[in-house]
């Protein structure tokens, strides 16, 4: 520590002569996670009536600065940065009770994704930020505008004076915000560069203080000329960037080194012990809370020798009130949007839905997250000002870019590795629609599916889509795996289809599907392992209609390997349709074979991953089908084109007949640990009641078995979830099975289009 200039001492020897009461100012730096330290140090000033008569921050410190400055209290902070509400904001997650199920698409092997807009280069294209603010927007207008405008947008007339920093990269420069809108300012000074997009003010865009000044005390004092500054650092100068670590070379390049040198006596710095906390951790918040509170406490002995003064508990309280009662309630009266041409902004207003205002800012919550859910909106960011009637809620709105490449698809240790690629276009007027296709290429699987969806918004939305579909499925070529060569019964599926789909949003949660298609099936097969290269397969072709209606209600977290949420679905499919069965050189039959068929197919699926307590989560499937399906020519054929129970990620894979039925019952558990946030182990079961098992004659045509059956499906797994996929390593169980185990490695996602056969 250096000493004071004689000038800078004269001021606090005039205020010890004039007896004016001594000023304390607060300053807290940045540090994400790990900042949620500076909640215990307040408390534990608070808590010895230490007065704080300014207070300021960079980042994370800024958002407890400023709530603090707002007229929370501690313990109030402590509570509102412990909820689940705030870890969501953190990480960028939205609550299922907004999810809007209706405006999602159909799930895909896709790991990245590109966006791209007319006249953009390829560079624009690139992610720039890994979690959405939308609902850390919200939180900030929501808890922020009322003090901010009880102010008068006047960072000194809050209830305790605030300052905050954010930096303008282009001119390397720190922004100091004195005045203007509290929420705004905060935000600005939060936006970590890569983990948050930045926010535009006044034509400048600014992103995190801590790039040019991690702990703002040189602000404070300038400002508020204190005669004491306590400050809580969590963000020691970084070490020397490490090779082996790109966190650490993001955080050298980032985070600006602070200079403590330069800091006079009267100031103390509390240094919490939360090095071991990472940057984005924040389920860690309580530790961070409790080491703030611990390294304060510590030092309130040298903190209570320097300050003489002091406010008790009851005064700050009764302050805090006189500057809560200029709150005023904060009703919607009108809603402007920015951003959009004059259709897009029709659009947007019938996605909205919003009548009888003025109306509380809670009443619009829900639209606002349903706006930000359609797939057409890219961002949107909120402000709440005061006007005539009520406040002008203002939503600055940007459209999706118009272009969207994904690439994706899985490698695994069977030969069953398949690449995916999908293209969407985006059209956005007073009513938006998709044009989209993609393709997935590998020896398990090939598809190509094009689609042109219409979506029309308003009391009643709904969608139109048409598609196409061409599926491959090679389950011959696909068994091999690094270590044996297996010959199965040959199994290659064929099919085409078009169809139309009509969608209707079921609440929040769920939609309702109503299909009709047309297609094309032709499967080749044996009905014997024992063939040889010059045989020839057998063939059946099923040219077919079918009309289907779907209830969908989905809130699972992941397209693959969920852990949280649920989803129940019912369907019900009628299909009517022309076999057409040519024998092959090992069929005992010699004639084609014209059969007529009509059906009926119920299905209902029921995930429910029900209980969680700290790493430990338990899951719950159920399912069921009941169809009328008669049987095609051959046993093969038919337990082809039966419904089929495959639970496991790797049960797609692989042609099991044994679990294909027309009448069934299923029901499995399964259990996770969680290592750490990305991995975990899980291990599933499941128990298939087959009512009418399908099995095979003397002449390879099916019949029912006379005993219903129950068999054994089971799955042990290691699963990490990366930015691009989940990496798993599983040992899988299949009752009935020739090899009943396998083991798979995998990198990404075992999902794929749809099918005419579901």
């Amino acid at each position: 520590m250096t000493r004071c200039p004689a000038l800078l001492l004269l001021p606090i020897l005039l205020l010890a002569l004039t007896g004016k009461s001594q000023q304390v100012g607060v300053v807290l730096s940045g540090g994400g996670s790990s900042a949620l330290a500076h909640v215990g140090f307040l408390r534990a000033l608070e808590e010895n009536d230490i007065p704080i008569d300014y207070i300021g921050g960079t980042s994370m410190g800024a958002v407890i600065a400023a709530m603090y400055a707002s007229g929370y209290s501690p313990a109030i902070i402590d509570s509102l940065v412990r909820t689940t509400e705030f870890l969501q904001m953190a990480r960028g997650e939205i609550d299922d009770l907004y999810q809007y199920y209706f405006k999602s698409y159909d799930t895909d092997a896709s790991m990245a994704n590109f966006k791209y807009s007319k006249g953009q280069f390829i560079t624009s294209a690139l992610p720039t930020y890994l979690v959405d603010p939308v609902l850390l927007d919200w939180k900030f207008m929501e808890g922020f505008t009322q003090p901010g405008v009880a102010a008068g947008e006047n960072f000194d007339s809050l209830y305790i004076p605030f300052r905050c920093i954010a930096a303008e990269v282009s001119h390397k420069r720190e922004v100091i915000f004195r005045d203007g809108p509290l929420d705004v300012a905060v935000r600005a000074s939060c936006t970590y560069p890569f983990y948050l997009p930045p926010r535009r003010i006044r034509g400048e865009l600014l992103y995190d203080g801590g790039i040019y000044n991690n702990f703002p005390a040189n602000v404070i004092y300038r400002d508020f000329l204190p005669d004491v500054i306590i400050g809580c650092n969590v963000s020691e100068n970084n070490g020397p960037a490490s090779e082996d670590n790109i966190l650490s070379q993001l955080q050298s390049m980032i985070v600006g080194q602070t200079d403590f040198d330069r800091l006079c006596e009267q100031m103390i710095i509390v240094h919490p012990a939360t090095a071991h906390i990472g940057t984005f951790d924040f389920a860690k918040g309580e530790e961070a809370i409790g080491l703030g509170y611990e390294a304060s406490t510590d030092s309130m002995p040298a903190i209570l020798a320097l300050i003489e003064r002091r406010v008790t508990h009851e005064e700050k309280m009764k302050e805090r009130l006189r500057f809560m009662k200029k709150f005023q309630p904060i009703e919607i009266a009108s809603i402007q949007y920015t951003g959009l041409n004059r259709q897009q902004e029709k659009y947007v207003s019938r996605v909205m839905r919003v009548k009888n205002m003025p109306a509380p800012l809670s009443t619009l919550k829900p639209a606002y997250f349903r706006l930000f859910m359609d797939d057409k909106i890219k961002s949107v960011i909120p402000g709440a000002f005061p006007g005539d009637g009520g406040y002008e809620l203002r939503l600055d709105v940007r459209p999706e870019k118009d272009v969207e490449m994904a690439f994706g698809g899985n490698f695994s240790s069977r030969s069953i590795n398949t690449g995916f690629i999908g293209l969407r276009y985006n059209l956005l007027g007073t009513t938006s629609a998709t044009l989209s296709a993609n393709s997935y290429f590998g020896r398990l699987y090939g598809s190509v599916n094009t689609n042109l969806r219409w979506d029309v918004p308003g009391a009643f939305p709904f969608s139109v889509q048409a598609s196409f579909t061409i599926n491959r499925w090679d389950y011959y070529k696909s068994l091999t795996t690094f270590f044996e060569d297996v010959k199965p019964s040959f199994v290659v599926l064929y099919e085409r289809f078009g169809g139309l789909t009509l969608r209707f949003p079921a609440g929040n949660k769920g939609m309702i599907k109503a299909d009709a298609l047309y297609g094309l099936t032709r499967d080749r097969y044996y009905q014997t392992s024992a063939f040889l290269s010059t045989d020839t397969a057998d063939q059946t072709r099923f040219r077919s209609g079918a009309l289907r209606i779907t209830w969908d209600r989905n809130t699972l977290d992941r397209k693959q390997y969920a852990s949280k949420g649920t989803r129940l679905k019912f369907s019900v499919k009628a299909v009517t349709g022309r076999e057409a069965t040519i024998p092959g050189s090992t069929s005992i039959l010699r004639d084609t074979i014209h059969l007529d068929h009509q059906w009926l197919l119920f299905r209902a699926r029921y995930t429910n991953y029900f209980f969680q307590k700290g790493p430990v989560g338990v899951g719950l499937h159920l399912e069921a089908c009941y169809s009328n399906q008669d049987f095609f020519e051959n046993y093969i054929s038919s337990a082809i084109m039966a419904p089929v129970f495959e639970p496991l990620p790797e049960s797609p894979t692989l042609f099991l007949p044994q679990f294909r039925s027309h009448a069934y019952t299923a029901a499995g558990m399964e259990f996770i640990l969680r290592f750490a946030r990305n991995l975990e182990w899980r291990m599933q079961g499941h128990i298939f009641g087959d009512y009418q098992p399908l099995v095979s004659d003397a002449l390879n045509q099916a019949r029912y078995s006379d005993t219903p059956k129950a068999l054994l499906n089971a799955s042990a797994a290691v699963v990490m979830h990366s930015p691009l996929g989940p990496l798993s390593l599983s040992a899988n169980y299949y009752d009935q099975r020739e090899e009943p185990w396998s083991v798979l490695f995998n990198f990404g996602y075992l999902l794929y289009n749809g099918s005419s056969r579901d």
